[in-house]
């Protein structure tokens, strides 16, 4: 049975046109474009455009319980105090997988919202996830009002904009569809606000998060080689690649899309180093914890920071 639908028109906008819905018959319709959003058949409203979009489905049972653990811990330790850095209360995340960090965020009583895609609404309605606070969408095309969002997160998302089937093959308009990205978390962030965005940083030559390739990239056996031997996937750092770099995260928020402020944060407290707990990585865990949480503040924008985690203001 379908929940009864009680959001706020105001909390939400035409993905297209970003003006207000009118409700009719259970459903949202935007009376400017004539375009009509259903909830899906787990409840949560659904809207996503491009069908290749809505058939990408990149999360499993294993790695839901993956999120589970790892985003309740980095709420405690890194996103929370982010928060209090500075008055916010009304919150986006972005790709918010399973949403562990919307659920604890409304606990804390923000008003937060989650959005990603259609398939994580099978793992949202087991988890209880109200159907007020999460979509079903697409990053480049979000279903909420201009200058809305004190903040808004974008963990581990960045780099899968662009992509074919959402892992690491890169499309032909790749480009245009991550600017697409950062104008839209842009134009839903107040002036003032906070954007945090993170993906490993491509100017560092090992990715211990994503595999060398996916089922549509051409095979390099030494890189797979590496990977299922160590757990490092050693890559480009020049060129097209679907990860990317410092340099390239400004350039799509604030070159182009006219952001106000770049900042490298720390990573201290952003990483619970799962993938240095067992196999080769294990022999390192104390010198990357050590590395990483130590990390000056002249080099956090460098190939020497494994990572990019920035906060924009607009």
């Amino acid at each position: 049975m379908m929940k009864e639908f009680k959001t706020p028109l105001k909390t939400l906008a035409c993905p297209n046109c970003h003006r207000y819905f009118i409700v009719k018959a259970g459903k949202l319709i935007c009376k400017h474009c004539d375009f009509v959003f259903d909830a899906n058949q787990y409840g949560f409203f659904d809207f996503v455009f491009d069908q290749n979009v809505s058939e990408v489905d990149t999360t499993t049972e294993e790695y839901v319980e993956i999120q589970e653990l790892n985003g309740a811990r980095v709420y405690n330790e890194y996103l929370k105090p982010f928060l209090l850095q500075e008055p916010s209360n009304r919150i986006l995340d972005v790709g918010c997988g399973v949403g562990i960090i919307i659920s604890m965020l409304i606990k804390d009583g923000y008003d937060a919202y989650g959005i990603d895609l259609p398939s994580l609404a099978k793992f949202w309605v087991k988890l209880g996830n109200d159907s007020q606070h999460f979509f079903c969408g697409d990053a480049t095309q979000l279903p909420f009002p201009d200058n809305f969002f004190d903040v808004v997160f974008s963990l581990g998302v960045i780099e899968h904009i662009g992509t074919k089937i959402g892992h690491c093959t890169l499309s032909d308009n790749y480009l245009e569809a991550r600017q697409q990205y950062a104008n839209e978390i842009l134009r839903v962030t107040k002036p003032g606000g906070r954007i945090l965005i993170s993906c490993p940083n491509k100017s560092f030559p090992i990715d211990v998060q994503h595999g060398p390739r996916d089922r549509l990239s051409p095979e390099s056996k030494i890189r797979s080689y590496i990977c299922e031997k160590t757990g490092m996937n050693i890559h480009r750092t020049l060129g097209r690649y679907h990860l990317l770099s410092y340099a390239e995260t400004k350039k799509l928020f604030c070159d182009k899309g006219g952001a106000r402020y770049f900042e490298a944060l720390p990573l201290k407290g952003y990483f619970s180093f799962g993938r240095f707990k067992s196999g080769f990585l294990k022999t390192f865990t104390k010198l990357t914890t050590i590395y990483i949480n130590n990390l000056p503040r002249f080099l956090r924008s460098s190939f020497l920071n494994p990572y990019v985690l920035v906060q924009i203001k607009k």
